[in-house]
């Protein structure tokens, strides 16, 4: 989930950027307010999109045995102090985002219910469909849903002025009280990101265009209009979800007014759109694995000794014993109070138990695996693992950047093993395959090392016991 709300914030980050850059300057307001609502849902639509993406066919390893044999630490994997610990920080988490959210969540429902409870407390007269709220208080005119709000007094005395009334009503007319619910919304459960808040300050100026220009569509004086405007700058401003005056948007709409429109430079600032649509979706979306035929490899068996017999009571007696000396106060066995002496003896046990024995021990022991076999990558299939979408590269047990590979020939290296990640792999989302090669040098050095510990057994700890 992480890993999309990243992507979300990406993308939106792109689009936002893009519309300041390009498109916020230019007097082409009603495809302005199509792109930002548009590139707003997209922001949270692209990331669930998904691209099927082919690869070559590749030898899959079921299980990949590692030159190094980890033991499986009892202490560490069940520690409880640490399994609190995170879920204290997932709790921790959850409950300050629920705080935040319900804070946003509240104020934004006490401003829509400060307004429409105006609207109900005050006197109301049908205007071209629309309703002219008359309020006792002193304000600016605003708009928000169907309603105009008015000062009773100005109105009554014939102190406002036509062109700011045509002015409140295009935001009515045009729904534009809905566009900005939307984005506060997305701004109450999403309030982390960032780039929503200029989503919002874009939507609302360009309100204020498309306001200026249904009034000058339908005036001659324009010089009167700017002069309305330079005079309502400085009076009291309105609730925070409605269209308002105040100086910076004012001196925007103003240079607004004195451009002029280009139909080639708003075609190509139009078409422009189409590329960066294709960055959102390469960027943003998600690749999947098509279904491919692959080879898959099984590993051999390891497979432990053990006798048909069995260790007689006597002997899983000494066994128990010896465990029960390195257990600490947890009950738990610890590998740094087992001597080599114990460790030696254990082994010679634990061999001569049958397999029912051996499987109901704390401390076990694994033979070495043989050693892997010498296999040369083809020239393609290195082409191929240099996309991180799909594969990450492990060098000689250290992850490299895929780029890396234009580095290396095939001949380079001296082993390879691809293994296909789970979905609950940690990687997972990040790349689908995991290629660990082995240079030419360590690959000699990680054969002879087998070799010599073919016959070397591995002390682990069993944690479901």
């Amino acid at each position: 989930m992480v890993f999309y709300l990243i992507k979300i914030i990406g993308s939106s980050g792109l689009f936002i950027i893009f519309y300041k850059l390009i498109l916020e300057n230019e007097p082409m307001h009603k495809f302005k307010r199509f792109f930002l609502l548009i590139s707003l849902m997209l922001s949270f639509i692209i990331p669930f999109i998904s691209f099927k993406q082919q690869v070559l066919p590749t030898e899959i390893v079921d299980a990949v045995f590692f030159e190094s044999t980890f033991s499986i630490n009892a202490e560490s994997v069940n520690d409880k102090s640490f399994v609190k610990s995170i879920n204290y920080m997932f709790w921790g988490f959850w409950i300050a985002y629920f705080s935040i959210t319900l804070a946003f969540l509240s104020r934004f429902l006490i401003n829509i219910k400060y307004i429409l409870q105006s609207a109900r407390e005050s006197d109301i007269i049908p205007y071209r469909g629309s309703k002219i709220v008359l309020s006792n208080q002193k304000l600016v005119p605003y708009s928000f849903l169907e309603y105009i709000f008015l000062n009773k007094d100005a109105y009554t005395s014939g102190n406002i002025e036509g062109e700011i009334l045509v002015h409140e009503f295009a935001h009515v007319s045009q729904k534009h009280s809905w566009d900005i619910l939307f984005v506060e919304v997305l701004q109450i459960f999403f309030w982390f990101n960032p780039f929503l808040f200029l989503f919002r300050k874009a939507i609302s100026l360009n309100h204020e265009f498309l306001a200026d220009e249904a009034v000058i569509n339908q005036i001659s004086d324009i010089k009167f209009y700017r002069y309305l405007l330079f005079e309502k700058v400085n009076e009291q401003a309105s609730s925070f979800i409605t269209s308002r005056f105040n100086y910076s948007i004012t001196k925007k709409r103003l240079l607004m007014m004195t451009k002029t429109k280009s139909f080639r430079n708003a075609l190509c600032r139009q078409v422009s759109v189409v590329p960066l649509l294709g960055l959102a979706l390469f960027f943003f979306s998600t690749i999947t694995i098509a279904q491919e035929k692959t080879k898959n490899v099984q590993s051999k068996q390891i497979v432990v000794p053990s006798t048909t017999e069995g260790a007689t009571p006597a002997q899983l007696a000494e066994y128990r014993e010896i465990v029960n000396k390195a257990k600490n106060d947890k009950g738990r066995p610890v590998e740094y109070k087992i001597s080599s002496e114990d460790r030696e003896r254990l082994l010679a046990l634990f061999l001569i138990m049958s397999k029912d024995q051996q499987s109901q021990q704390m401390i076990v022991f694994w033979p070495s695996p043989p050693p892997m076999k010498k296999r040369v990558p083809t020239e393609q299939q290195i082409a191929s693992w240099k996309d991180p979408e799909i594969y990450g590269v492990w060098i000689d047990g250290k992850r490299i950047n895929n780029a890396a590979l234009d580095n290396y020939t095939n001949t380079d290296f001296g082993s390879l093993f691809v293994s296909k990640l789970e979905k609950n792999a940690k990687n997972y989302g990040k790349h689908y395959y995991q290629v660990n090669l082995m240079t030419n040098d360590y690959y000699a050095a990680y054969y002879k090392k087998a070799i010599v510990d073919r016959h070397k057994y591995y002390m682990n700890f069993r944690v479901n016991k």
